[in-house]
């Protein structure tokens, strides 16, 4: 066994002797490469999957849930700001129960789970307080689930009575968001935040609520007039309107007078507000029956005065005979009537996005736009963006000389930085065509020698050894692989089967491989002489 090995160990050094200098590099690379990756193979196979033990936990809860892991020996990590742990994929639910069991993560109840806790000998003002905080807290986690939002408080004062009936309190609110790390809140999402905490109580209006985030910044308060939502909202009205005219204005004066000649510049004044108008017209026809007729009619007739009437000396006892007669006559008639009367409501409601007024500015360059007709240019930009002069619009065109010193020094800096990068290509690809070459080169050399080994080993003639030297070389053979032993005459005949092996080994080697033969002949003989 052991001159088996040492045979196999033999035939595998010389056969590494024979490998190039070039071919023993790449070989060593592709051992290196394999190990390494078999080390990283085996390490992602090895390497435990992670799960979420818990998320979006308080700092507290997160410390305590930690603590406890490194107690118990559990390899954990914490992601997410704090606010996620991860443990082995297999013991998570295992982990949870113990945590549980421990009361972590802690938490507080909040929202409608206060209301569980109350009992019957709870007070009206008790129950008052603990559904306002129940109130706060659901708003609170609504709130938290925006994008954005780490942490919401949320603190409202209902509406209360006066003293005079008739007077009677708003209900407020105010909010404060702890925003996550290089996070703001756009102006839609800030009235997204009052929107949802006015539509949650009752009597509350948007403009009732305070919003503020944890650096202390007012985000929307009351009495602030334009919010953050409208302005942002007007500013990109305003924006999208005023690219969209520069851009036609734009177009025009680049077929003109040539692009990079000419600059566009629009100011819109946008309208944002809502209006509502309602009007009503009556009107009546002619020939429609009335709803309803009365007609009332009184008649008097008689030889004296009548009793009552009005007071005065008319109707004092000898009136009659200072009126110059007894008879008296008296007719009355009056008629109402209510007719049909049609009724027209007419309710116009005005979109917001009116524009209020707009200015225009053109300027071209005088290189190329000194013999253009002004007129002309200001009638196109007129027609170009719609200028209505008599809502107050205005435009003005003008001709000047441009400051080209940004434009030329942008332009040779890119021809710069264009010329260093066919620079870089270019020495890249020599690099690239060196390296090609040098490996041709070494893949050349290694053909030559290879080639230059086989013909001086076709040159090689069948080494003849006669029996004196097979003898000496069973005997070195059988000396280098055994040791002193006493001799006897079994050991006799296993030295006798041994050495006619050898030499059958050695005549196959011959045979074989003459050359390897000859070298080592060559070598031991040389250390015999020495």
């Amino acid at each position: 066994m052991t001159s088996a090995l040492a045979g196999t160990l033999e035939r595998a050094r010389s056969t590494f002797d024979t490998v190039g200098l070039g071919q023993k590099v790449v070989i060593g690379l592709l051992l290196v490469g394999l190990t390494l990756g078999g080390f990283v193979f085996y390490s992602w196979i090895t390497a435990p999957t992670q799960a979420p033990l818990f998320t979006n936990l308080a700092t507290s809860d997160a410390a305590a849930i930690v603590d406890e892991l490194d107690a118990a020996g559990v390899a954990n990590e914490v992601t997410d700001g704090g606010g996620t742990i991860l443990v082995d994929k297999d013991s998570v639910y295992d982990l949870r129960l113990d945590m549980s069991a421990k009361g972590l993560p802690a938490g507080q109840d909040t929202g409608y789970a206060l209301l569980d806790e109350q009992g019957i000998t709870t007070s009206e003002f008790q129950q008052q307080v603990t559904y306002q905080r129940a109130l706060e807290g659901e708003l609170a986690n609504t709130l938290e689930s925006l994008d954005g939002v780490g942490q919401a408080t949320v603190h409202i004062t209902p509406a209360g009575d006066e003293v005079f009936v008739t007077e009677k309190s708003e209900p407020t609110a105010s909010v404060l968001l702890q925003l996550a790390p290089g996070t703001s809140l756009s102006g839609e999402q800030i009235m997204a935040v009052t929107n949802l905490v006015a539509s949650s109580v009752k009597d509350m209006t948007p403009d009732q609520v305070t919003v503020a985030d944890s650096t202390g910044q007012v985000l929307s308060a009351p009495g602030t007039g334009v919010t953050a939502a409208a302005g942002d909202a007007r500013a990109q009205v305003e924006t999208d309107y005023e690219a969209r005219l520069s851009a036609n204005a734009q177009k025009i004066l680049d077929s003109v007078v040539g692009p990079g000649r000419s600059v566009v510049s629009v100011r819109a004044d946008a309208d944002l507000a809502e209006r509502e108008t309602t009007s009503e017209t009556y009107t009546y026809d002619q020939g429609v029956p009335p709803v309803s007729e009365q007609r009332d009619v009184e008649e008097y007739t008689g030889g004296g005065a009548p009793v009552g009437g009005i007071l005065g000396p008319e109707n004092m006892p000898d009136a009659a005979e200072n009126a110059g007669g007894a008879e008296s006559n008296y007719s009355k008639e009056s008629t109402t009537t209510n007719n049909a009367v049609g009724k027209t409501t007419t309710v116009e409601q005005g979109a917001p996005g009116g524009l209020n007024r707009l200015t225009v500015s053109v300027v071209m360059d005088d290189a190329v736009a000194g013999n253009l007709n002004q007129q002309q240019m200001r009638d196109l930009m007129i027609t170009a963006v719609g200028l209505d002069e008599a809502r107050g619009d205005d435009i003005t065109v003008a001709s000047l000389p441009f400051d080209t010193t940004a434009a030329d020094a942008a332009a040779a800096a890119m021809e710069a930085a264009r010329e260093a990068e066919a620079g870089e290509q270019m020495w890249s690809m020599i690099r690239t065509g060196g390296i090609a070459a040098g490996i041709a080169l070494v893949v050349l050399v290694v053909w030559l020698r290879s080639r230059r080994r086989e013909e001086v080993e076709e040159d090689y003639e069948p080494l003849e050894l006669d029996d004196d030297m097979l003898a000496e070389l069973d005997r070195l053979r059988v000396a280098s692989t055994r040791q002193e032993v006493q001799i006897d005459n079994a050991a006799l005949e296993l030295e006798a089967a041994e050495r006619a092996k050898v030499r059958g080994e050695i005549s196959s080697m011959v045979s074989e491989r003459p050359d390897e033969v000859a070298a080592m002949l060559r070598g031991w003989l040389s250390e015999t002489k020495s």
